[in-house]
């Protein structure tokens, strides 16, 4: 289904046109749902720009979106949160959503990502939740103008990437993300070792969120404490275990 069909057999309203009504109807057009209508590509931006001027949030998960439109900060340059998940999405690009300031929320897991542009990034100052959970992205670094969390994130708080091909992360992360309080690692079972900060708060979040989880580091912790103490005991220039993030 493309975003141009506006009306359904029979002259009757299509599901656009009913998503309109809606969230004109329910939030006087600051929210529009148009998540799983199959689209394969987006509605013209002007036309949504001239329906919702003053769109908060935008909903088009469970798509067949590859791709996002270049102009969304011209289309909607109030736009608070994004939700993009679950479609079949290859890239962000700066064409794109690099000039949404105000963007607080993107939601971007479970589409085929292999990288976070820094380009797509630099310049939301605004972002405080980047959930990329479920794509393809290999590592986390500052090679090739390409760091994944660029120099416009100093605001953001949730970071999630678990169930993705992380192998590393360049230390110096951390210090272009000094707000961080949240960051989900798991399910990246190549990923051997992770900046301290980051280590820290990955295992935070697991506690807080999960109680089998909960229990098993806490038993790991105190077999590492265990075969720490053992190996100082023996060998003191031995060095301690690496973990995986499982």
């Amino acid at each position: 289904m493309s975003g141009e069909e506006a009306v359904g057999p029979s002259g009757a309203p299509s599901a656009l046109e009913q998503r309109y009504a809606a969230s004109l109807a329910h939030s006087n057009g600051l929210t529009l749902d148009l998540s799983s209508l199959q689209l394969t590509e987006m509605p013209a931006l002007e036309e949504l720009s001239d329906r919702f001027p003053r769109l908060r949030q935008l909903n088009i998960r469970r798509n067949f979106l590859r791709l996002l439109p270049d102009g969304l900060a011209r289309a909607f340059s109030q736009l608070e949160s994004l939700n993009a998940s679950e479609n079949a999405l290859e890239e962000l690009s700066a064409a794109s959503i690099g000039a949404l300031r105000n963007l607080q929320r993107l939601n971007v897991a479970h589409n085929r990502l292999h990288e976070l542009p820094i380009s797509a990034f630099e310049r939301l100052e605004a972002l405080e939740e980047l959930d990329a959970r479920g794509n393809l992205i290999e590592k986390i670094n500052f090679d090739n103008d390409k760091l994944p969390v660029g120099d416009g994130l100093y605001k953001l708080q949730v970071l999630l990437l678990a169930d993705n091909r992380l192998q590393s992360i360049d230390p110096t992360t951390t210090d272009v993300l000094p707000k961080l309080r949240v960051i989900d690692l798991s399910g990246n079972p190549e990923l051997l070792d992770a900046p301290e900060k980051l280590r820290r708060l990955h295992e935070r979040n697991l506690l807080l969120h999960s109680r089998a989880k909960r229990r098993e580091l806490i038993a790991r912790a105190l077999s590492i404490r265990k075969a720490v103490a053992q190996a100082l005991a023996t060998a003191p220039t031995a060095s301690p275990k690496r973990t995986k993030f499982i």
